[in-house]
């Protein structure tokens, strides 16, 4: 499946629970995730993938720098991943 048909779909999830979602797909900055999330007071960077693709280097430094900054940050292949994701959430 298409990186722009996974993203879809995880869009749909996360404002279907609530998420206040931004798609960054259009930035002009290399390396930055693909969707900015906020979820009950969690800043949260999903980079997409298709499955079997994984984060470049570039994208990768940039979600050290997220979690250096105490935000969270995750390679996201499926909606499945997405919502697993969501659901470990600790609060």
């Amino acid at each position: 499946m298409l990186e722009s048909k996974i993203q879809a779909k995880v869009i749909k999830y996360l404002k279907g629970i609530g998420c206040k979602v931004i798609n960054l797909k259009a930035a002009t900055l290399k390396g930055n995730a693909d969707l900015i999330i906020c979820y009950k007071g969690r800043y949260i960077e999903f980079e997409m993938k298709q499955p079997g693709k994984e984060a470049t280097k570039l994208q990768l430094i940039k979600g050290e720098e997220c979690k250096a900054a105490r935000g969270l940050w995750a390679c996201i292949h499926s909606v499945e991943e997405a919502q697993e994701f969501i659901e470990g959430l600790t609060y």
